[in-house]
């Protein structure tokens, strides 16, 4: 339903660091998401309510690895193209977020440990971490499991800190 910018400008280099993990991770995906911010005026209504369902897309986005624990990528704040997709006008793509998830391996036991930047620390050139319990590594015991962990651990007690790892993003604006 949506079309990707052929020459997108907007462009910020992510980097993603890992601090203590407890294993390896085989499989680190990323992506950006773009939501269509009047999808009331431009969307295209469900045949029986009427609603606009909110429009959503998430773009995938190449990681490189640096080392065992960095990973760098770029993602583009303009890659999604505004236009009139349902005959109700133009559609507006806003950029939301940059999301990585690493896992242990394709097991769908493996835990998924879910990390993400949100677009305006992304364009400020921000980061932020992401603390994960390590009792869910490599796996929580349940099908699909996703953690999406904590910003901090000022409510852990300081004997149980040592637990928990660390998913660092950190963005800034791309180098022509």
């Amino acid at each position: 339903m949506r079309k990707l910018n052929p020459a997108p400008k907007n462009a910020y280099d992510i980097r993603v660091v890992l601090k203590d993990a407890p294993g390896p991770f085989a499989q680190i995906d990323a992506a950006a998401q773009y939501d269509v911010e009047n999808a009331g005026e431009c969307g295209e209504p469900q045949p029986l309510s009427g609603a606009v369902p909110r429009i959503s897309t998430n773009e995938p986005v190449a990681l490189k690895r640096v080392s065992d624990t960095e990973f760098v990528g770029r993602v583009f704040a303009d890659q999604v193209l505004d236009e009139d997709y349902y005959g109700r006008g133009v559609c507006h793509w806003k950029f939301i977020e940059t999301r990585v998830s690493l896992r242990e391996s394709s097991d769908p036991m493996a835990t998924s440990f879910v990390a993400a930047l949100e677009a305006d620390a992304i364009e400020q050139g921000g980061s932020k971490p992401t603390f994960f319990w390590e009792g869910h590594y490599p796996k929580a015991e349940i099908d699909n499991y996703a953690e999406f962990g904590d910003p901090s651990l000022e409510n852990v007690p300081d004997a149980r800190k040592s637990e928990f790892f660390e998913v660092v993003i950190s963005a800034q604006q791309a180098q022509p």
